[in-house]
């Protein structure tokens, strides 16, 4: 998921200097935001684990956009499926066997499975097709799902929303995954080097403190706090979108800045228009291409929510034991 990792944190260690002063004459719009509460549930084991859920996604209607649903299926899709999905819109037509997509693309013929997937859908010719494997490999929540109650708790006390917490965690290591990206990020919140040591942790050759969870989360909390938030509202209020930190939409937008580096961010709603207000300012960069701003960054907030939806699918079945509202950020 770091295709752009490289790039990402290279604009963000130059702005980290930068003055995040709000602009003088924008006006803050104060919502509603978004009702959540601390759900604790009991497995058949009777281990207990707590999440932060989420009915604002549901009620505000993300859960039935067609790019929530396609990340869906991917994410539940096993390795060996590949999903053919319109490019354009991610609408789901059928699954291939992951060998056969494989094979026609080494000797050059995909088009030709592009070309009958067409037919067989009475889509017009030259419909762009494309082939996405099933990651239910990597969306293995059962790594995760013991972490999450630890990371909203050090979130909470560095005065960060732990939605930030479990959504960065549903997304990077679901799993048991301790790969190391190409680029160097690493840990549960996939954190570079540089980044990690400017907040503190020691990364070296003999000792890398990402893989404390406990120093992992207090960095991504700090990161969030000092760059992704305050350049999520000024980059709204430089181009002239309401801001409303409570707002799901808003949160949504700071992941973007976690995942692409906040000045990649800047480059895609610099191009925006100003008429996209709100939900609709996400579901525009969704489809916005600018600068490094491209696929990986587009998807970031998709996947963030499909994986929540899915966990929450996961747990559904366990035994309720208590809920907590939590409407502190």
């Amino acid at each position: 998921m770091r295709l752009h990792i490289i790039k990402r944190y290279a604009v963000l260690g130059l702005i980290l200097a930068c003055n995040s002063s709000a602009v003088p004459g924008r006006k803050e719009v104060a919502g509603a935001g978004c009702d959540r509460e601390i759900r604790t549930v009991q497995r058949p084991d009777k281990a207990t684990l707590s999440y932060l859920r989420i009915p604002c996604i549901a009620n505000e209607g993300w859960d039935t956009m067609p790019e929530i649903q396609f990340w869906r299926r991917v994410v539940s899709l096993s390795e060996d499926s590949s999903l053919a999905n319109v490019d354009a819109t991610r609408r789901m037509l059928c699954v291939y066997p992951k060998k056969l997509v494989d094979s026609l693309d080494a000797k050059g013929r995909l088009d030709s499975l592009r070309n009958q997937t067409c037919r067989r859908f009475n889509l017009p010719e030259g419909t762009r097709i494309r082939f996405t494997g099933g990651k239910k490999w990597f969306y293995n929540y059962e790594g995760v799902s013991m972490k999450l109650h630890r990371a909203i708790e050090v979130f909470d006390s560095l005065g960060v929303d732990p939605f930030y917490a479990q959504s960065v965690l549903l997304i990077e290591s679901p799993g048991t995954n301790k790969a190391k990206s190409i680029a160097g990020a690493y840990g549960n919140f996939q954190l570079m080097p540089f980044v990690a040591r400017s907040y503190g942790l020691r990364v070296d050759a003999y000792i890398d403190e990402r893989e404390n969870f406990d120093r992992s989360a207090y960095a991504a909390a700090r990161l969030i706090r000092e760059i992704c938030v305050p350049y999520a509202r000024r980059w709204c209020q430089e181009y002239g979108f309401a801001v409303d930190e409570k707002a799901l939409w808003f949160k949504l937008l700071a992941l973007h800045c976690y995942n692409a580096g906040s000045g990649t961010v800047k480059q895609a709603m610099a191009v925006v228009p100003r008429t996209a207000q709100g939900n609709t300012l996400i579901k525009t960069l969704w489809h916005t291409s600018a600068g490094y701003f491209r696929s990986e960054a587009q998807n970031y907030s998709q996947l963030a929510l499909a994986c929540y939806l899915e966990y929450e699918k996961s747990v559904s079945p366990h035994t309720f034991v208590s809920a907590k509202v939590y409407n502190k950020f």
